[in-house]
């Protein structure tokens, strides 16, 4: 880590509005230009964490706006800056204090190479243009509240005014994932955001957890200065330096240091479970899909439509599919088809394969001219098959020979399940919590379904040794319904996939769909937030059978109860939550996961 520093009184910091830079599937994304390596004049110091700043080599002509601590940026210095909040191939976004509405805003600055009156960005607020921002905030989508334009020493420079935000839904899992009703209502919300969207006829294009958020408890945006600062701490920086350790003057451009960018805390107590929908840079209207290049969405939640440039076919389905993905890295913990970080094409395919079955066409003829992989081209004994053989769309399309084929179904029948996808949902994963405090995790999500759960981890329990982390599996019943769903959303051709409505109505999300009695600013009696089997690693007992008995006797009797009174529900809702005290105190007691 780097120095921990403020300038100019600045100490203010806020939480992570991040513009990932991640490797796009196409082969032809466009990415900024830095410089040759023998033209690098500056670099970071020892103590600096490369992977919390940008890159210092793109403070150049046409690159990022250098930024300090205290900068005042805006008409008459109106947002005075205390925080880095993110950064990405094209922006750098900064925690500032609105001297206007007296509001934290997060301020989004582009390169001045992508400034432009043309640029994504202000397309996209042409396009949700004449719908009221309220109205796209109540339906989970937030675009940037106004704009303006800065002139520095590496150009004009684009500024967006976004709200200040919690983090990303990308690891939610790994902390909540044993509070199932938790995370169906979160991505329950991801689907109502898409159907609003979609109903206004336009599509996200990048619809994956670095653009959804959380949002931050009411009044957060408001706090004064202390009091951000200890949420938070104070910015971390890594010092910039001449490459040859010179100690003359920085040129205009580059800023004497970087700032590392913040991070709110899941468990923080700040965190609404309430989600936006972020970066539109890439949205289109749904007859006006993108032409030649696809939407530049990464491997992981790409659909095959988008992975072989199939323009004319990207649209709401595009989207649906993205959602699939997203859905199973915020309730399972993963990305069905690619790693986010390793896998490669050839390997992305090869598991939707695995999930959908052999690639048919279109897809098949252009995979077999991209000349990357042949199809089954190569008999057992290695010797070349027939000319046309990869037309053949009974076999897979994503291995060299007919044994590389069987040995491939073998191994997934070996898991006991007929397809990758469900049988990695039958694996479960190790969360990075102990038994005590997921169940504390589980109680306060059924007594308030309105923020996330709390949670204070000490030093040490943040490096828990693998006996004292539970093992998570969905139960059986969910791991079905959950593979139907997906089923449904991730086909190889597009008009196959569910419609929104079709998911949204789905058995997995237990009559979300249907309206509620409750108002939103009321929990909802009938919400059952039963804590999940949950077991730890090494032979322990993988099932909390008292919790989860009880809590789906309770969940049954809400669902009875559903159409009585209001004050009916509340007193339920009373006994539920002494109730989870009284189950909790007594399991802590015991010291141990069932009996």
């Amino acid at each position: 880590m780097g120095s921990n520093m403020s300038e100019n009184g600045s100490q203010s910091a806020a939480n992570t509005h991040t513009t990932t830079n991640q490797t796009s599937h196409s082969v032809d994304s466009q990415e900024q230009e830095v410089p040759e390596f023998n033209e690098f004049k500056y670099r970071l110091n020892d103590d600096a964490d490369a992977d919390e700043v940008e890159d210092i080599f793109c403070y150049t002509p046409g690159g990022y706006h250098p930024v300090a601590l205290g900068d005042a940026l805006g008409d008459g210095g109106r947002f005075r800056v205390y925080h880095k909040l993110g950064f990405g191939g094209y922006a750098t976004v900064w925690l500032c204090h609105d001297n206007i509405s007296k509001k934290w805003r997060a301020v989004k600055i582009m390169t001045a190479d992508s400034s432009t009156p043309d640029c994504a960005e202000l397309k996209a607020l042409r396009l949700f243009n004449g719908i009221d921002p309220d109205v796209l905030a109540a339906n989970r989508l937030q675009l940037a509240l106004e704009h303006f334009w800065i002139d520095g020493p590496n150009g004009r420079h684009l500024c967006f005014v976004l709200p200040f935000l919690g983090p990303k839904l990308s690891t939610t899992y790994s902390t909540y994932g044993h509070v199932p009703e938790l995370m169906k209502d979160i991505c329950f919300q991801l689907v109502e955001a898409l159907k609003f969207l979609h109903s206004h006829r336009l599509c996200h294009g990048d619809f994956r957890t670095d653009n959804l958020l959380f949002r931050l408890a009411d009044g957060v945006d408001e706090w004064d200065e202390e009091a951000v600062m200890k949420l938070l701490g104070k910015p971390d920086l890594a010092r910039v330096e001449h490459m040859d350790g010179a100690e003359t003057k920085f040129e205009p451009g580059v800023p004497a240091y970087l700032v590392e960018r913040a991070h709110i805390a899941y468990g923080s107590g700040v965190c609404s479970s309430q989600i936006a929908v972020i970066d539109f840079g890439v949205s289109y209207r749904a007859s006006q899909p993108p032409i030649y290049k696809g939407t530049g969405i990464p491997l992981p939640f790409a659909s095959p439509e988008d992975i072989f440039r199939r323009d004319g076919d990207l649209g709401f389905h595009t989207d649906i599919w993205a959602l699939g993905v997203a859905i199973a890295k915020v309730r399972c913990g993963f990305t069905p088809f690619a790693d986010e970080q390793h896998d490669t094409l050839l390997e992305g395919l090869g598991k939707m394969e695995c999930v959908m079955g052999p690639m048919p066409e279109p897809y098949r003829s252009i995979w077999n001219k991209w000349g990357g992989v042949f199809v089954n081209c190569q008999d057992e004994n290695h010797g070349t098959r027939e000319d046309g053989c990869w037309k053949d769309e009974s076999v897979l399309a994503t291995v060299y020979t007919d044994k590389e084929e069987c040995a491939r179904r073998s191994r997934i029948k070996e898991g006991r399940s007929p397809n990758y996808l469900h049988y990695r949902l039958q694996t479960g994963d190790m969360m990075q919590i102990d038994e005590e405090e997921a169940a504390d995790i589980a109680a306060q999500a059924a007594a308030n379904s309105h923020r996330l759960p709390a949670y204070t981890w000490g030093e040490d329990s943040r490096q828990l040794k693998y006996e004292e982390q539970i093992q998570y599996t969905m139960t059986d019943v969910e791991i079905k319904q959950m593979f139907d769903l997906f089923l449904k959303m991730f086909q190889w051709h597009p008009e196959q996939r569910a419609t929104l409505d079709q998911v949204a109505n789905h058995e997995w999300f237990g009559g979300r769909s249907r309206p509620q009695l409750a108002t939103p600013s009321t929990p909802k009696p009938n919400n059952n937030k039963r804590a999940q089997a949950v077991g730890s690693g090494n032979g322990k007992e993988s099932v909390w059978r008292g919790w989860r008995l009880y809590w789906e006797q309770i969940g049954q009797g809400l669902q009875k109860g559903a159409g009585r009174t209001l004050k009916f529900m509340a007193t339920i809702g009373k006994t539920v939550s002494e109730a989870i005290v009284a189950a909790t105190r007594r399991y802590r007691k015991i010291g141990r996961w069932g009996n």
